[in-house]
């Protein structure tokens, strides 16, 4: 079997299975293991840290079966790299990426990960397409930017980050008062909205998501706030529903359509696309993810669908 190692950054060695804080994405992943299993790929996990740069291969790491998950001591060798670093190590670990991309297929390329995985680098890239945005590396600029943020309510994003742990939707007068800022971010006018035309319930605060493989559109969602909530995140209280492709409105396609087009120098690629919709219909891109998860898939995700997306996936590395 072709051995495929997931890397990520930290050093979970000394628990007893990884992932044990975010029980759904563990679980997503133990599906995915699964089925690459049986398509002829060993799926392992493994810490960057664990690299041995000389011999080419890991020292160590988890892999997952039916008996479930279980350390291995013997060196990996891989033939294909799914990195899951997260963002904020593009710059620090790219030496190590690029150096393993020159002898087996890293997903996503390091170069189209640093090109688009931080905010400010979708802003600069797509700006056209999306919310007013202003860039506050202290203070005195943040204070400039609410200033000329047009709408009452501002979401204020750092640089890096996922899950919307890193992003708060407050009013101007409180953001004044004082918020604990992690400088540099992103002051971005709010678009009100009412979710996704012809398709969310009335009253819904609702996003649409588009999951790309190859720069081939597989499946959307729509991901819904959580009563009283404005945040479409599934890590903070949001809910998560399929949208057939026929009921995708026609203007968000074209505009996913355009910035795609942007990325096309890029063959092998995995990545979403995270739009909103103002009260007239009006599509606004909101986000790039250059490592879309496969929890809310495992959750309202047919068999088919996930096997298709698994499928499609797994096709990047050969």
């Amino acid at each position: 079997m072709k051995a495929m190692v997931i890397i990520y950054d930290s050093d979970d060695w000394e628990n007893e299975s990884p992932l044990s804080g975010v029980p759904e994405t563990r679980a997503s992943f133990e599906d995915f293991y699964l089925y690459a299993a049986a398509k002829g790929w060993r799926v392992y996990r493994a810490s960057t840290k664990w690299f041995d740069r000389k011999n080419f291969f890991f020292n160590k790491g988890w892999t997952y079966s039916e008996s479930g998950w279980e350390k291995v001591t013997s060196p990996i060798i891989p033939d294909a790299v799914f990195d899951k670093v997260a963002g904020k190590r593009d710059y620090s670990l790219f030496g190590l990426k690029m150096k393993m991309g020159g002898k087996i297929p890293v997903i996503n390329s390091p170069l189209f990960r640093t090109a688009f995985d931080n905010k400010l680098s979708q802003y600069l890239a797509f700006r056209e397409f999306m919310p007013v945005s202003f860039l506050a590396e202290n203070q005195h600029q943040f204070t400039t930017a609410l200033d000329s943020v047009s709408s009452d309510k501002v979401v204020v994003k750092e640089i890096y980050g996922s899950g919307g742990k890193e992003v708060s939707i407050e009013t101007k007068t409180t953001l004044r008062d004082g918020l604990s800022l992690s400088f540099p971010v992103l002051v971005q006018e709010f678009i009100e909205t009412g979710g996704i035309p012809e398709f969310s319930e009335p009253g819904e605060i609702a996003d649409l998501r588009l999951v790309y493989v190859g720069n081939h559109l597989v499946y959307a969602l729509t991901r819904i706030a959580a009563s009283g909530s404005l945040f479409t995140n599934f890590h903070r209280g949001a809910t998560a529903k399929i949208v057939p492709s026929e009921r995708i409105p026609s203007d968000c396609l074209a505009l996913a359509e355009r910035i795609r087009g942007k990325l096309g120098l890029f063959d092998r690629t995995n990545y979403s696309l995270d739009f909103m919709f103002d009260m007239d219909g009006r599509p606004f891109f909101i986000e790039m993810n250059t490592t879309p998860g496969f929890d809310l898939l495992r959750l309202v995700g047919t068999t088919e669908l996930k096997e298709r997306y698994f499928s499609s996936f797994l096709s990047l590395f050969e």
